[in-house]
């Protein structure tokens, strides 16, 4: 009984770093005429703040690192710093906002029992600005966290993520297409406690993605 107990919660763990991390990685042969360019962007230094401190004085004061395991219904907010666009340096700014769903085809306890495979509903925009900090523009996402790739996001190598690009301000006025993460997620997310100070981010350090966005016309 014990060990039966033992691997489900191991099952369990696994599903939800797969959730959140990326799910199955799936990458699709087909191709659209309608792309019109690819934006290759770097971000480092990325932290997930998950929303467990119910005490609102304590919110963002903890100096030091902290930890925080990823649950359904709890809300995730990520930052990370943009270095390089298209393999040229670049400043900037990716920001996320998720609900967290935690869907699986896959009866488990506090995983929702879907179709699909995806860590919950996102919001995000990355902010590009050039190395003077001269701004170039934002391109600002929303989709489906975590999983895998759309049908046809094998073509441009994303293997993560189910992102529409919804639009975009400066250079990317009028951007349309999909977003998706071609590396690891696992290396990429540390999930603290929305506790930490958000403010010693970089020195407290973070992951690295690398993110593919196909804009079409």
């Amino acid at each position: 009984m014990i060990e039966g107990s033992f691997a489900r919660r191991k099952l369990t763990a696994s599903v939800v770093v797969g959730l959140l991390l990326g799910g199955p990685a799936v990458l699709l042969a087909q191709t659209s005429s309608r792309v019109t360019g690819i934006l290759e962007v770097e971000v480092e230094n990325i932290t997930t703040y998950l929303a467990d401190t119910s005490d609102y004085s304590k919110i963002a004061t903890v100096p030091n690192l902290t930890a925080a395991a990823p649950k359904s219904f709890v809300t995730l907010y990520g930052i990370g710093d943009i270095v390089a666009v298209n393999g040229k340096p670049a400043r900037g700014t990716w920001s996320v906002f998720t609900g967290l769903m935690l869907l699986a085809p896959v009866q488990l306890p506090g995983i929702a029992i879907a179709d699909t495979f995806r860590g919950g509903i996102a919001i995000s925009t990355l902010e590009i600005v050039n190395p003077d900090f001269s701004p170039r523009g934002s391109i600002m996402m929303m989709g489906q966290a975590g999983g895998p790739a759309p049908p046809g996001g094998g073509a441009f190598a994303l293997r993560f993520g189910n992102m529409a690009i919804a639009g975009g301000t400066g250079e990317f006025v009028g951007a349309r297409g999909v977003m998706g993460e071609t590396s690891n997620p696992l290396e990429a997310f540390r999930f603290a406690s929305n506790s930490e100070d958000p403010s010693v981010r970089r020195n407290l350090g973070g992951g690295k993605l690398h993110f593919v966005v196909s804009l079409t016309n």
